[in-house]
């Protein structure tokens, strides 16, 4: 991850968490950043326990405290591959005080399980979509035990400035993992869109390749030549861009999705709503999300 100080790595104890401890600890070590673990104790757990205990609120917000000190501990294991690092144990709720610790840290990436305790399979929990969509960051969800180096990546294309930051984020990534890149544009055909059956020049076959060379020679452009990025420009199919990420990524067996936070097209919905809503259900691997640069709307 480029020009990265600060990163902020979310954990609850689960392999999932584990595998994006690792990660962040790994892109700590690429940028020379600080590394800071949070665990969060939901605050209504310690009232309800204090309830059921008969004891203080007082009293039991500090036993939960010792007790998730000795487990963070425990979890932690050996420390040699975390390099250094700092701990933070809070209690509240967990979105508000991960939002509240990126901005006190100005921290540049936010790392998450994406599954975490939820135990999910495939998609991303309900916290991690949250902090996708509300961290004033590069956040970055990391699906189940990937703990290894990001081999096969792809970076959602759509010509905009954010897109720009995607393909300069993949590029670094490539760099440091030797990854192979894929950077896509995800398009949905106008012949898709007509409602007859009338001959129209847009249904022709002359007409489509026409317009997916356009498309191709406008993503070559995009993207340039990347010394020493192994990669390719592939166009996608698809009436929907979340679908057609998750679909592409699944194909390709990808480890990594790279996608910006607006779009000129409608990747500017990708984190609002239903197409929010259908790649991180379907998401087959790890998601980054990078924001636009400071000033610019899409």
């Amino acid at each position: 991850m480029n020009r990265l100080k600060s990163i902020l790595v979310g954990v609850d104890f689960s392999e999932c968490s584990k595998a994006a401890l690792q990660q962040a600890a790994r892109m700590a070590k690429w940028n020379g950043a600080t590394l800071h673990v949070l665990h969060v104790i939901e605050s209504m757990v310690v009232t309800e326990l204090a309830a059921a205990l008969k004891v203080p609120i007082e009293q039991q917000r500090q036993t939960a405290l010792t007790g998730a000190r000795h487990e963070l501990t425990r979890w932690l294991g050996n420390t040699d591959s975390l390099g250094k690092f700092k701990t933070d144990i809070l209690i509240g709720i967990p979105l508000d005080e991960i939002l509240k610790r990126t901005r006190e840290l100005a921290a540049d990436l936010v790392v998450l399980g994406a599954q975490g305790a939820s135990g999910s399979k495939r998609g991303a929990g309900m916290l991690a979509t949250k902090v996708l969509r509300k961290a004033p960051a590069k956040v970055l969800l990391v699906a189940g035990t990937q703990m290894q180096p990001f081999k096969t990546v792809v970076a959602g294309v759509d010509f905009s400035a954010t897109a720009r930051e995607v393909v300069e984020q993949a590029a670094h990534v490539a760099a440091q993992d030797k990854s192979r890149v894929h950077f896509l544009h995800v398009y949905y055909g106008p012949w898709h869109r007509l409602h007859y059956r009338m001959e129209t020049p847009e249904a022709s076959p002359d007409f489509q390749k026409q317009y997916t060379d356009m498309l191709r020679r406008q993503l070559n452009e995009f993207v340039g030549h990347r010394a020493g990025v192994e990669g390719a420009c592939i166009l996608h199919d698809a009436s929907s861009y979340g679908h057609g990420l998750a679909e592409y990524a699944g194909k390709v067996a990808a480890d990594l999705i790279i996608l910006g936070n607006k779009g000129r097209t409608n990747l500017r919905y990708v984190l609002l709503g239903s197409t929010a809503e259908r790649l991180l259900t379907e998401l087959p691997c790890s998601v980054l999300c990078v924001r636009a640069p400071e000033g610019v709307s899409a």
